[in-house]
């Protein structure tokens, strides 16, 4: 019964509601006919308007409420708080998308951050080892000598010859490139005390780093030059003239041995600064060959699986053999050999230049290849700074000449002898500039 008396109630609360209502509208409804339309609407009951208002526009207020009573209470039940959760929601969805997003920038710029640092630490390497190749291999203190007759000034930072003056340039540095032979000291019956190899190869880079030109100046191994001579225990004996391969067998086959060689070539060079060397056992020209994918060449003469005028691309033991390979019945059989070598030298150089442009690593992995087979004191400073030149000056030139001279017997075997008069005129095209 109770129950249903709170159902009645109800009823009749909402039929009172529902009777005042339309009281309420019939009297406004009858006012407004009174006037026929004449008063203002600042005349209008401030409460009816409302009231009016909020009828008319009743289908589009977007919140909603459900009326119901209890025990003569009357309880509203609001859509509001389900709009404020999907509102919510929604505003969680975005922060969560965005936090998502941030976390990936984050990501992206840790990362290209430290390829940046990456980048910026190689520059700066390389940079350096550059810069200190470039002290490295240049002479600030020179003593260059001249022949007999020919006015050298300020150490040889100037030169008057045939009443021109030339001057020293200073952007150029020489490496000194030796190919060991060491089998033939154990088979040649030459009577000398070292046992180091003989220099069977021995060509003179000289590198202008100002305009990228390189000169690869090829001597005989039969060049008679002056050689200083070490006892077999390494001990100072004296200086003589011999061929000039022999300069490397006075010494410990190493260091010893490249340093001595230097010294001799300076001396046949007017004590032209010579700051790097680099000599190489002939059984590592194969592999160092294959490192740059093997090598072109066009033969000069005919010997061995060689015909004069016939192209080869050289591979393995292939080039080993045409750079290595003479007839010893022959008195210049030396000067035939070092054609081939100079066609060869020529085409490897060539080719190397052109990978270093498209890769600056090409003379570092050079090195590293020809390691087992070497000694030297080039170092990765010296090499990034030649590569560096190799690389900047895009139009770098590589000529190959020899020393100008002539073979003759001697009271044993085959000696060269330097033409000095052509040999100046060509060290001062390469090493000074005419004023």
């Amino acid at each position: 019964m109770s129950k249903q008396n709170d159902n009645d109630n109800i009823n009749n609360s909402r039929q009172t509601l529902s009777d005042e209502r339309h009281e309420h509208l019939e009297a406004d409804s009858d006012s407004l006919d009174s006037t026929n339309n004449s008063h203002s609407f600042a005349d209008a009951d401030i409460d009816d308007y409302i009231f009016l208002s909020s009828h008319k526009k009743k289908k589009k207020v977007k919140h909603h409420a459900d009326f119901s009573a209890y025990n003569d209470e009357i309880i509203v039940r609001s859509n509001t708080n389900n709009r404020r959760d999907k509102n919510h929601r929604k505003h969680h969805k975005r922060h969560h998308s965005r936090s998502k997003m941030k976390r990936w920038k984050k990501i992206l710029i840790a990362s290209v951050s430290a390829l940046l640092a990456f980048v910026i630490l190689s520059v700066g390497i390389v940079a350096y080892l550059i810069f200190r190749g470039s002290q490295e291999l240049f002479n600030s203190d020179i003593s260059i000598s001249a022949p007999n007759g020919i006015t050298v000034q300020e150490d040889g930072r100037y030169v008057v010859y045939n009443g021109d003056t030339y001057k020293y340039n200073e952007k150029v540095t020489s490496i000194l490139c030796m190919g060991i032979d060491k089998r033939s000291m154990e088979n040649d019956a030459l009577e000398v005390n070292g046992t180091g190899g003989q220099a069977d190869a021995i060509i003179l880079i000289s590198v202008d780093t100002s305009t990228g030109k390189i000169t690869l100046i090829n001597i005989s191994r039969d060049t008679m030059a002056e050689v200083t001579v070490y006892s077999a225990g390494g001990s100072y004996l004296n200086t003589q003239k011999q061929q000039i391969c022999l300069s490397y067998a006075y010494g410990d086959g190493k260091n010893f041995s490249c340093e001595n060689t230097v010294s001799s070539v300076k001396k046949l060079f007017y004590n032209i600064p010579i700051n790097t060397y680099f000599s190489l056992d002939l059984d590592g020209i194969s592999a160092i060959n294959d490192s740059v994918g093997g090598v072109d060449v066009v033969s000069p003469e005919t010997i061995d699986q060689f015909v004069a005028g016939q192209s080869y691309h050289l591979v393995g033991e292939e080039a080993e053999k045409f750079v290595r390979t003479r007839d010893t019945s022959k008195l210049d059989s030396n000067n035939m050999r070092m054609q081939r070598q100079q066609v060869y030298v020529q085409s490897f150089f060539n080719k190397v230049i052109e990978q270093t442009k498209s890769n600056i690593s090409t003379p570092l992995t050079l090195f590293n290849e020809s390691s087992a087979y070497s000694c030297t004191n080039l170092n990765p400073s010296k090499v990034c700074y030649l590569g560096g030149t190799a690389v900047m000056n895009g139009s770098m030139s590589i000529d190959m000449i020899s020393v100008p001279g002539e073979v003759k017997m001697g009271e044993k075997y085959a000696e060269f002898i330097v033409n000095e008069k052509k040999f100046y005129e060509l060290f001062l095209s390469i090493y000074y500039t005419k004023m």
